[in-house]
C-alpha cells in the first residue's frame, strides 16, 4: 500500500465572486414505486446513477427516462454513485454478513473490491480512465480516502482532519471531497498533485462537496446559519446556491461538463426525490 505525498499546505478558499449567477431548469426524479430516491452521478450523455429505497435499498441506472435496477448479486444494499462517459459505474453494497464493499459495474459484470484491511470499503466516483476514489475504514476505525488507479490503492487524509472521505474525481485526477474536524466541522477540498485546497462556502457553518467535472465544475452540500441544508455549484460563476424549488433541504451530488447538476431533495410533506437541474445558459 503506498499513500499518496502529503504536503502540508491547507489553502483556506476565499469567497469567489457571484455577481453572475446562472438559472437551472429543475426536474423530479422517481423511480417507479419507491419510497425514495436520491440521483449521485451524471455522465456526458445524461445517464444517471443513485439509490432508491423499495423494498430495501437498490441503485439504479436511469438511461434515456429508463430506469434499471442495480442490485450487486446476493447483496442486502445497493447504490450506484458514479458514472462514466463509458457507462462503467461505481458504487457500494451490504453483503449478507452487513460488511460494506465497493463495486464496479461494466459491460453486465460486477467486480467486487476492498481496501487492503478495510472493515468498510466506499466507492463514489470514477473517472473515464476507471480511477475509483472513496474511503474506508482502517482495522481502528478511522476513516481514509482512497485512490485506486490501475488496480493499486493509495491512501490519503486531508489535513488537520479526523475523518476523510473523497466523492468525485476528474480525467485530471483532481479529487474532491470532504474532511471533517475533530469537533466535527465539515469542509469540502480539492486534491491534486498532493496538495490540498479548502472548499468552504461563503458563510457557511459547513460545506460538504461531493463531485466535480472535467472542467472543474465543483457541486456539494452546505448548513446555513439557520441549520438548513442547501445544495451549492462552484463554477465560473463563482459560487451559487442550488435549491430544488420548494424545497426544505437540497444536496447536490453530481455534476457533469455540461454543468447538469444531479442529487436529492425533501419536499414540504418530508420525502426524498432525485433532481436533475439543467443549465439554461453557457457560463462565461
Amino acid at each position: 500500500m503506498r499513500r499518496i505525498a502529503l504536503l502540508t499546505l491547507w489553502i483556506v478558499a476565499s469567497a469567489l465572486a457571484t455577481s453572475a449567477q446562472v438559472s437551472y431548469t429543475f426536474t423530479s426524479l422517481d423511480v417507479p414505486g419507491s419510497s425514495l430516491t436520491r440521483a449521485h452521478g451524471i455522465n456526458f450523455r445524461g445517464d444517471i446513477v443513485g439509490l432508491f429505497i423499495k423494498n430495501g435499498g437498490h441503485g439504479f441506472l436511469r438511461h434515456d427516462g429508463t430506469y434499471t435496477t442495480i442490485d450487486f448479486p446476493g447483496s442486502t444494499f445497493t447504490s450506484a454513485r458514479g458514472i462514466n462517459s463509458s457507462g462503467t459505474i461505481a458504487g457500494g453494497y451490504v453483503d449478507s454478513n452487513g460488511a460494506n464493499h465497493g463495486y464496479i459495474l461494466a459491460g453486465g459484470t460486477f467486480t467486487s473490491f476492498d481496501f487492503p484491511g478495510a472493515t468498510f470499503t466506499d466507492a463514489y466516483g470514477i473517472n473515464n480512465a476507471g480511477d475509483i476514489v472513496g474511503d474506508y475504514l482502517d482495522g481502528a476505525g478511522a476513516n481514509h480516502g482512497f485512490l485506486l488507479k490501475n488496480g493499486t490503492f493509495s491512501s490519503f487524509d486531508a489535513p488537520n482532519a479526523a475523518i476523510t472521505g473523497a466523492k468525485g474525481i476528474n480525467d485530471a485526477l483532481t479529487i474532491s471531497g470532504t474532511a471533517i474536524s475533530a469537533s466535527g466541522v465539515d469542509s469540502g477540498f480539492l486534491l491534486k498533485n498532493g496538495r490540498f485546497s479548502s472548499i468552504v462556502f461563503p458563510g457557511a457553518v459547513s460545506t460538504d462537496v461531493f463531485k466535480l467535472s472535467n472542467t472543474n465544475q465543483i457541486v456539494g452540500f452546505y448548513t446555513d446559519t439557520s441549520g438548513v441544508i442547501h445544495g451549492f455549484t462552484r463554477t465560473a460563476a463563482g459560487y451559487q446556491t442550488l435549491d430544488f424549488p420548494g424545497s426544505t433541504q437540497t444536496t447536490a451530488l453530481g455534476v457533469n461538463v455540461l454543468v447538469s447538476v444531479v442529487g436529492g431533495y425533501v419536499d414540504a410533506s418530508g420525502h426524498t426525490h432525485g433532481f436533475l437541474a439543467r443549465l439554461n445558459s453557457k457560463l462565461n
